[in-house]
């Protein structure tokens, strides 16, 4: 449910800032999952709506030229499709299925980034890194606990 109204908020957010009608396809995304109920995937889509709604805000009431306004849309765009990938994720259940997802994310946020830092700005991507290094710990370690009850 959370996932769906952070959908409807960030997809008008987008939609006010981008005015491209694509953007109100985040609300598919928040009614599937309010079918699946898969939380991690469900966590990581909200985050990213989440981010999507707040450079759609910043970018919109934030005063940027031209070039800096079509930073935040690439940006904006690239976190789009990662949401979308997070779908990916959700039927794979593989830490490896995660990384389209990240790295398109990072990518947006680097873009984002540059406003504020520069070409460092893109670096700022980087800091999903451990995200995909924390979720193939957690399902090594689910692999390795279910190894062990079977040898049992």
């Amino acid at each position: 449910m959370v996932t769906l109204i952070f959908s409807v908020i960030s997809s008008v957010l987008t939609f006010f800032l981008t005015k491209n009608y694509l953007s109100f396809l985040l609300i598919l995304l928040g009614v599937y999952f309010l079918i699946r109920k898969n939380e991690r995937a469900e966590s990581l889509a909200g985050l990213n709506m989440l981010l999507i709604s707040a450079m759609a805000l910043f970018g919109k009431f934030k005063f940027y030229d031209d070039t800096q306004i079509f930073l935040i849309i690439r940006g904006i765009f690239l976190m789009f499709i990662g949401t979308f990938l997070v779908i990916l994720y959700d039927l794979m259940k593989k830490w490896y299925s995660l990384i389209p997802m990240l790295l398109l994310t990072g990518m947006g946020i680097g873009a984002i980034g540059y406003l504020r830092w520069g070409t460092k700005g893109y670096f700022l991507g980087l800091i999903l890194i451990p995200v995909i290094i924390r979720e193939y710990h957690l399902q090594k370690k689910a692999t390795d606990e279910l190894n062990n009850i079977d040898n049992k």
